[in-house]
């Protein structure tokens, strides 16, 4: 390697990732161990550095799926290989680590779980996207001291709480963090979390703070706000009432092909979810967040942005008809883009 410091080390370990070199890669972050690099930061500054990286090129359209998945396998090795490497005594408390019920982005979760392995905790991490019926039973037989849930993406909050109702049944409080709850610990609140984290450190602090006064856990379900539960299930209804409306909105779609076509029915139902995963949280910035991450996708792939406006535009009669909070969400989302593209 040219350089003994994990961030200068990114292109290299993508270089070998990226063409399924996956041995190589994973050789590299033990050597950073063999050099006396922290476990922690390898993860860290190396190897979550990396995994952004990928995420943010595959969305400027500079990287295939294919690719993507490389990757993700060239960082899962090398978790693997660092923690046979690293052999930590427990001496904390006992934690279990799960991706919220539905999200399969496992990787964050799984660094995570080995930065606090690292940290002296007993941690068991179950892995992307478990059933909340199997971790409820998992739960009641190991009985952890914490479970700590990963969400990466909003669309996943429900499943986030039901992991919580599952750990509150047994008297387990819970920990929330990942990508979906950005900087806000409200969210997380929202969802019937006990506490928030945005790093290992922070959650460490969190469950430290737990061995002095254990929160107070209620095991009734959390209470969820039913008609963003309802939007969400009705996605996929939405965007087919919309189809219609957006063809005649954007013409340019007569053009497109069944693939064409395929995702642009599936944007349409990603929006109405959006809209369902900010009513659930009362946050807008989660819909206006993802439109803009979808504008960009969109124009790195040829879509023009007056697309996106005219699907929301397509679905804001349809959102205002299942409930006037949907509906004002969607005048949110509209003027929004309306102030993209002025700026």
């Amino acid at each position: 390697m040219s350089t003994m410091a994990p961030s200068g080390c990114i292109d290299e370990f993508l270089d070998c990732a990226l063409v399924g070199e996956a041995r190589q890669a994973t050789k590299m972050a033990l050597e950073l161990l063999d050099w006396g690099v922290p476990e922690d930061l390898i993860i860290t500054d190396l190897l979550a550095s990396a995994q952004r990286q990928v995420g943010e090129r595959w969305h400027r359209n500079e990287l295939s799926v294919a690719e993507e998945h490389l990757a993700t396998g060239a960082a899962e090795s090398a978790l693997h290989a660092l923690a046979d490497a690293t052999a930590a005594p427990s001496t904390g408390a006992t934690v279990v680590v799960a991706c919220a019920e539905g999200d399969w982005h496992s990787v964050p979760a799984h660094m995570f779980a080995e930065q606090l392995r690292a940290r002296g905790a007993a941690v068991v991490f179950l892995g992307a996207s478990t059933p909340a019926e199997h971790v409820a039973t998992f739960l009641q037989r190991h009985r952890p001291d914490v479970l700590a849930v990963s969400c990466h993406i909003p669309l996943y909050y429900t499943g986030v709480t039901r992991l919580v109702d599952a750990a509150h049944a047994v008297g387990i409080p819970v920990i929330a963090g990942g990508r979906a709850f950005h900087d806000c610990p409200e969210r997380a609140g929202r969802l019937g979390a006990d506490g928030w984290a945005g790093d290992v450190a922070e959650a460490a602090a969190v469950m430290a703070g737990w061995r002095d006064e254990r929160p107070t856990v209620r095991p009734e379900p959390t209470p969820v706000n039913a008609g963003a539960v309802e939007l969400d299930a009705r996605a996929g209804e939405l965007a087919a009432t919309a189809w219609g409306d957006l063809a005649c909105r954007f013409p340019a779609m007569a053009r497109y092909d069944q693939r064409q076509l395929a995702r642009t029915r599936e944007d349409l139902a990603f929006i109405v979810q959006f809209v369902a995963a900010a009513q659930l949280v009362g946050d807008q910035e989660v819909l206006t967040t993802f439109l803009d991450w979808l504008a960009l996708l969109l124009e790195r792939r040829g879509v023009p942005e007056r697309a996106l406006h005219a699907g929301l535009e397509a679905l804001h009669p349809l959102l205002r008809d299942v409930s006037q909070a949907a509906g004002d969400l969607g005048d949110i989302g509209i003027r929004h883009l309306a102030e993209r593209v002025c700026c």
